[in-house]
């Protein structure tokens, strides 16, 4: 056993958030946290890491169990290089490297004692087991798998931007050779590609871990056990995630069928306690409301608000120009980010796209007004009301309770309405009356989010909306924007979100920021500009050659020339196990029984899709060795 919980249950103030939690992760196990926004799996998560007691219930932890998690510090002034704060994770593993260079220069200097002979012969051994040989290439892989590059590592943490910060914070925890991984929505600031690579990265990863997401592509054959958290109280599956989606909707429909013979029950007994209480059969009625008073009650089950629908309205009408903004340059600490010439017209609705850290952030801030432009101008239209939902949001200037706030953003009495909207984005029931000072930062961002919908503006600008929404708050949140008559400026990893609801394309790239007609993902392909020679290389061509060369050939730098390298040994691994595959199909097909023992259509389409396979692998291998050899 990792850690363990028994009866565990949290409170804040009437809202009881956790209700006799039990629960175990043992060696090895992957473990995917999941539930409805609002159901605690944030608290719990922090219980699990000692962040935050629990107020009733045990928790037990194996002797010396080390945790990893997310780091809570703030990078913003941290002038380390990435690199260097990547290799904290690897402290135990430098401080015995240390103490093998002091038995080595011991043993250099004459010291061929059997102690210190041993003592060196022990830490070799310590280190080949601990990743002492290894840790260098984790850090590398690491960094290019969460969308950085190697020469990244060099720059110092608080040159990047908030997302990457998070990302550097999220390597940290990845890295750390703890005994239990805990992360709390890992694949808010990654794109599709760094999505996946965590995946993979869990996939193979030996530790136990527990990973709170709503991304079932980063849970995909990622983990072997679930634990889904509803009304205060954890349910576990084994098994993967697509295993638990089938067994949890089998419960659920379990729970709705004795939830509703228990009402029925109910409102039988009620029925004759109201109609006998008064009459003959006094004494029975009686008994019978001692057993409805002693009965355990089924919980309702979770059912989405019916027909609930988010409507966004404002009131002013803006004019037909709502921006203009001219020879824009933006500063991105070492970098720049230019825009020629950007306009939105009344009721346009564009995608603001790039790549992690690339500057769509700021170039929304700067829009807005927060950061200062380098050079050019931003003009906003007439009667423009804008409202701005930021990721890294982090004040919020509401206080009381979550009813209060809503009922107080609506301008309305009504609590059926509140307690809708509330619904929608996870916070129903008892929650409502939970004071805002007590959310997570997740909850605060949702309830950001729900207060940005309700200002009323004529234009939204929402940075990455869906990070901390499960797939219900989701659909409300599509289904209202797709209706909004406004106009919206919309960033977001998700491309079927985005195809959805925009008409116009801002694609940040190369440090510049192109625009298109409709949603134009393909505005990112910006072909790399060659480096610009240096003074020195001038007068070398000059010399040689009296000019510039035609003939010469791009250099590969160390970066590209490493993932080419790591990419052609997967793809001989790739190749020699289609081959493999293909000459086993083969010999099937040489074999006359084959006809009888195998379904031969299916068999062939198998076929027919192996060549293909193998092609492609073979064809790729040959463009990466061809880049390798003239690089």
């Amino acid at each position: 056993m990792r850690i363990g919980l028994t009866g565990v249950t949290k409170r804040y103030g009437e809202h009881e958030v956790l209700k006799g939690i039990d629960w175990q992760v043992n060696a090895g196990e992957r473990w995917a946290l999941v539930g409805p926004n609002g159901s605690g799996k944030t608290t719990l998560l922090r219980i699990l890491a000692g962040r935050e007691e629990c107020d009733a219930g045990e928790l037990r932890r194996a002797r010396g169990l080390r945790i990893a998690t997310v780091p809570q510090e703030d990078l913003a002034g941290v002038r380390t290089s990435v690199r260097q704060y990547l290799l904290k994770a690897f402290s135990d593993v430098l401080a015995k490297e240390t103490d093998l260079e002091r038995l080595h220069r011991m043993i250099a200097d004459g010291d061929t004692s059997k102690g210190t002979m041993e003592a060196a012969a022990d830490i070799q051994e310590w280190l080949l087991h601990h990743g002492g040989y290894t840790y260098e290439t984790d850090l590398e892989r690491t960094l290019l798998g969460l969308g950085f590059s190697l020469e990244d590592g060099d720059r110092p943490c608080m040159s990047f931007s908030g997302g990457e910060q998070m990302r550097i914070k999220l390597g940290r925890a990845l890295l750390d050779p703890a005994d239990l991984l805990l992360l709390d929505e890992p694949g808010n600031h990654l794109d599709d590609a760094q999505r996946t690579w965590l995946g993979d990265f869990l996939k193979t990863s030996p530790r136990a871990f527990v990973v709170v997401t709503h991304d079932p592509e980063i849970l995909e054959n990622a983990v072997d056990h679930v634990a889904y958290l509803m009304d205060g109280k954890a349910y576990t599956f084994r098994g993967d995630f697509a295993s638990f989606q089938t067994q949890l909707e089998e419960m659920q429909k379990t729970r709705e069928r004795a939830y509703e013979q228990q009402q029925a029950f109910i409102a039988r007994t009620e029925e004759f306690i109201r109609r006998y209480k008064a009459g003959q059969r006094t004494k029975q009625a009686r008994g019978r409301e001692k057993v409805l008073a002693r009965l355990e009650r089924v919980e309702a089950p979770i059912r989405t608000a019916e027909g609930f629908r988010l409507n966004l309205t404002f009131d002013d009408i803006p004019g037909e120009d709502v921006l203009t903004a001219e020879d824009v340059v933006l500063s991105l600490g070492d970098r720049t980010l230019a825009a020629s010439r950007l306009t939105i017209k009344r009721g346009q609705r564009i995608a603001l796209i790039g790549a992690n850290g690339s500057g769509k952030t700021t170039l929304l801030k700067a829009i807005k007004g927060d950061v200062p432009l380098v050079e050019g101008s931003v003009r906003w239209g007439t009667n423009v009301r804008l409202a701005h939902y930021g990721q890294h949001q982090r004040r919020f200037p509401f206080s009381g309770s979550l009813f209060d706030t809503v009922g107080t953003l609506l301008k309305t009495p009504h609590k059926e309405q509140i307690m809708s909207h509330l619904g929608a984005f996870g916070f129903g029931g008892a929650r409502a009356e939970q004071n805002v000072g007590s959310l997570s930062g997740g909850e605060r961002a949702r309830l950001h989010l729900l207060a940005v919908l309700l200002a009323k503006a004529n234009v939204l600008a929402l940075d990455e909306p869906t990070n901390h929404l499960d797939s219900v708050a989701i659909e409300v949140l599509s289904d209202a924007l797709s209706r909004y008559k406004g106009t919206l400026i919309l960033v977001s990893h998700d491309e079927d979100f985005l195809r959805s609801l925009t008409n116009h394309t801002w694609a940040v790239a190369a440090g510049k920021v192109r625009s298109a007609a409709g949603y134009a993902p393909d505005l990112l392909d910006v072909p790399e500009e060659p480096a610009r020679p240096t003074d020195k290389d001038k007068a070398k061509n000059g010399a040689s050659n009296n000019g510039p060369s035609s003939d010469a050939k791009p250099v590969l730098s160390k970066n590209e020339r490493f993932r080419l390298e790591r990419r052609l040994k997967e793809l001989d691994a790739a190749v020699a196990e289609l081959a493999e595959n293909k000459t086993a199909m083969e010999e099937k097909f040489a074999d006359p029984d084959s006809v009888v023992t195998e379904d031969w259509h299916a068999l062939t389409r198998r076929f027919e899709d192996l060549k293909q396979k193998l092609a492609a692998a073979e064809e790729e291998w040959l463009q990466v060795m061809t880049k390798l050899e003239e690089g």
